[in-house]
């Protein structure tokens, strides 16, 4: 359970500066419609998924009793819920489509001895993915901004993942990043969708709240995968070298600040890595822990084997048109000895279907 936001709002407040405002998402998905025409799978072979507001994707990954993924299923296979009445799956993808992938790279002032390590893992996990599979790059720290658009040229990535450098100031924009991450990937016309971020864990600037990401990625179907570098003993270092060195500066407005930061770091490394663990659960991925950065690359490969050993399934959701709010879905395979990943919810904004 997460401990209380508000309590955790008032501690970043104090020490930090909050910013507030960002261009809210258009709403996914609305149901009520049937499936277009046609096949995902063009003439030459290879995979398409058109954007539909009205079609509800599934990333669906399946392991065995062992933990290994199981790739040989087939439509017939699962079966979908949604709020717990049964749904017809329109569309089936094996593990084989392409994704769509944004790779969010937090480059704050805490990740600077370390940058060499993460570019090199960055650059190891674009290899490892499949050789159709689009992706963009995007660095965040005190700001956010993309650094390669959608290409599944390595060298353009490779370039990409070399400029990426730590700004000197301000804090961490995590949730500015995955904000940003979602609409690149909502102008994007076709492709399975994903968000892979490598950060500290450490949130404390962005202009998005938890609550309203958590509601932006229940508005959409990509899957989140968050790798956490646990810095928590490097930031406790920092700050005390700072609140050290500052003891004989005259009124340093920034010296309570940080003895505030230092008295909480405890519990808003705990608060934000259960935030970003949950956030990934409901979007059906899964959240990568790395105490020693020599293991990222490690980590990073999990992610790639992941998204390689993934299904999609899409239906178009039987629920009354108009009914809004957050809805259940669950999937299920005909063997009970496997085990299911997905999503477990998404949302749809209150509609009047009236006006249309």
């Amino acid at each position: 359970m997460l401990k209380s936001s508000a309590m955790y709002t008032r501690c970043a407040c104090t020490a930090m500066v909050i910013l507030l405002g960002l261009a809210p998402v258009s709403p996914l998905p609305l149901a009520g419609h049937g499936p277009p025409p046609g096949s995902p799978q063009d003439e030459d072979g290879s995979f398409r998924l058109e954007v539909d507001v009205d079609l509800v994707v599934l990333n669906v990954t399946v392991v065995n009793e062992n933990g290994d993924n199981v790739t040989t299923l087939t439509r017939d296979d699962f079966t979908v819920f949604e709020n717990g009445v049964r749904q017809d799956i329109s569309t089936f993808f094996p593990v084989e489509a392409p994704f769509k992938l944004v790779l969010l790279v937090d480059t704050s002032i805490s990740t600077r001895n370390n940058l060499r390590l993460i570019k090199d893992a960055a650059r190891n996990f674009t290899k490892e993915l499949r050789p159709d599979d689009q992706i963009s790059v995007t660095e965040t720290h005190f700001f956010t901004q993309e650094v390669q658009k959608f290409t599944n040229r390595r060298k353009l990535l490779r370039r990409a993942i070399k400029r990426l450098s730590t700004y000197p100031y301000g804090g961490s924009r995590v949730y500015d990043g995955v904000a940003m991450a979602l609409k690149s990937l909502q102008r994007t016309r076709s492709g399975r969708k994903a968000i892979v971020v490598l950060s500290d864990g450490m949130e404390n600037s962005s202009r998005v709240s938890f609550e309203e990401l958590r509601r932006r990625l229940a508005q959409d179907d990509a899957v989140f995968y968050p790798i956490t570098i646990l810095n928590k003993d490097r930031q406790k270092e920092i700050l005390e070298r700072y609140i050290r060195e500052s003891q004989d500066k005259e009124e340093d407005p920034y010296v309570e600040n940080a003895r505030l930061s230092l008295s909480v770091l405890e519990e808003v490394y705990q608060i934000q890595t259960e935030r970003l663990s949950q956030l990934s659960s409901e979007t059906g991925g899964k959240m990568f822990l790395v105490a020693d950065l020599s293991d990222l690359k490690g980590e990073y490969s999990k992610v790639a084997h992941e998204l390689r050993h993934t299904f999609s399934l899409a239906y178009y959701s039987n629920s009354p048109d108009g009914q809004g709010g957050m809805r259940r879905v669950r999937v299920e395979v005909k063997d009970p000895g496997l085990r299911v990943r997905t999503r477990t919810t998404y949302f749809v904004p209150e509609t009047d279907r009236a006006g249309f």
